[in-house]
């Protein structure tokens, strides 16, 4: 009797742990970053894109607003933003945004007069 009580108490807690070992996909993450500077004044930009690489763009937007979205990136992916004015100084706002699948973007980094942000997806 004892036998097949711990053969039945094993299965029950074998099957708890089958039961919370999910097959589902990993989250995929999206990141958006900002910066809004003076309208038509030109900025460098960097921001690091899927690949972990630091992509570069030099412009100037008429309303002053640059945004750019990049994604699917998993969990642990290091968002990094840097923007300056050509001729020096700190853009007026920058932040980095992230959505987590189809769910809405959140800010999980942001500053006024900043020339860097950075954000690791947990």
């Amino acid at each position: 009797m004892t036998s097949i009580f711990r053969l039945l108490l094993l299965l029950s807690v074998s099957s708890v742990f089958i039961a919370c070992d999910s097959d589902e996909p990993e989250s995929e993450y999206y990141v958006r970053y900002t910066a809004i500077a003076e309208p038509l004044k030109e900025v460098n930009m960097y921001f690091t894109d899927e690949t972990g690489d630091n992509t570069y763009l030099k412009a100037a937007m008429p309303d002053g607003k640059f945004q750019y979205c990049i994604g699917p990136v998993k969990r642990g992916f290091k968002a990094g933003l840097t923007v300056s004015y050509v001729t020096g100084g700190a853009v007026s706002f920058l932040s980095i945004e992230v959505a987590k699948d189809t769910e809405p973007f959140v800010i999980k980094s942001q500053g006024t007069n900043y020339f860097t942000q950075k954000y690791t997806i947990e």
